[in-house]
């Protein structure tokens, strides 16, 4: 763990965020492909290259082009964990 994973955590809870790893972030797009998410404010899932993950998988914030989003209206909403 590096120290913005021991800092960072999320908006609306300030509970500890998960960095996605690799096997995270597949089943995450294979979970999105599947339609089990959705955007908070409704707009599509942009592309992303990363993710954090809150709220017992339940929530993700995207890094999208290698900047983290943590804008609240922005996150993505899960129907279950990945």
């Amino acid at each position: 763990m590096d120290f913005l994973d021991a800092v960072l955590a999320c908006p609306e809870t300030r509970t500890p965020l998960e960095r996605a790893d690799e096997a995270s972030l597949a089943a995450l797009r294979r979970a999105l492909e599947a339609g089990r998410g959705r955007r908070k404010d409704g707009q599509p899932i942009p592309s992303f290259d990363g993710a954090f993950f809150a709220q017992g998988r339940r929530v993700v914030y995207l890094v999208e082009e290698g900047v983290p989003n943590f804008v609240l209206a922005e996150r993505v909403e899960l129907d279950g964990p990945p």
